[in-house]
């Protein structure tokens, strides 16, 4: 495996609230997870990195040894994030209202478990097309299932922001989770809004393509650079931040 993790302030805030994490010592499973907070600067990265670290401290406590679903793991991780970031933001009055998008990627050589809650996203590109495994959890998201909204118009709603789940504004919290079989030349993409809400589909579809080739780390971070590039040059609005994988094997480099 190859991978890029990247995560830039944008133009316009003044904190970086998302947070991500990258753990390779589960073998033969990885862990990749990136949120978003919200809640202001503080409070924001407060429980963006509460969330990033709780979901990993469950899985590198649990996993050993675990004979169960890994699914339900994963799914039981996000709850205790959950647990955790809604504690705090409780018995803390700086952290009151505080909350955090969450997508999380749990895998091996041959599949991939998806968690999520809001709006931050799992891709996964095979056969040379891109697909978005996630399923938002936003005003606009639910106005395009409803056809009510196209995907165009979705970007530029004012209300594109506005979240109907996220992690850590209630005592519970559900995540979707999703199981896809990948293999060697595929590439999962996890990221927050501020990379998707300024680049489209399409556009990531057309940088992720030339990835199946690469050999090093460099070259997903060449277009991770790209895609935070992109976003910049149209405004930065948002923290911006995304994790590249490779399903590559026995190259230098290799995770």
């Amino acid at each position: 495996m190859l991978y890029a993790a990247k995560s830039h302030i944008g133009l316009v805030r003044q904190s970086n609230e998302d947070g991500f994490a990258v753990r390779s010592e589960f073998q033969p499973l990885k862990l990749v997870v990136v949120a978003d907070g919200m809640g202001g600067a503080s409070a924001g990265e407060v429980a963006s990195k509460m969330a990033v670290d709780s979901v990993c401290r469950f899985v590198e406590v649990k996993l050993p040894g675990y004979d169960g679903d890994q699914t339900e793991l994963l799914r039981e991780a996000v709850y205790v994030a959950n647990r955790e970031v809604w504690q705090a933001s409780q018995n803390t009055e700086d952290y009151e209202g505080m909350g955090t998008t969450l997508v999380a990627a749990l895998f091996d050589q041959s599949k991939v478990i998806f968690a999520n809650v809001g709006d931050s996203r799992g891709y996964l590109f095979q056969s040379n097309q891109l697909k978005q495994i996630t399923r938002d959890h936003s005003l606009v998201a639910e106005l395009v299932r409803r056809g009510q909204l196209t995907e165009e118009e979705a970007l530029h709603h004012p209300q594109r922001n506005i979240v109907t789940r996220s992690l850590g504004t209630s005592a519970s919290s559900h995540p979707d989770v999703a199981v896809v079989n990948w293999q060697e030349g595929d590439v999962l993409l996890l990221c927050t809004d501020g990379l998707t809400n300024l680049v489209k589909t399409g556009e990531l579809q057309e940088t992720l393509k030339g990835l199946p080739s690469a050999t090093t780390p460099k070259d997903l971070e060449k277009a991770a650079d790209g895609l935070i590039e992109l976003a910049l040059d149209r405004g930065g609005q948002d923290n911006i931040t995304l994790i590249l994988v490779l399903h590559r094997e026995g190259d230098k480099g290799e995770w």
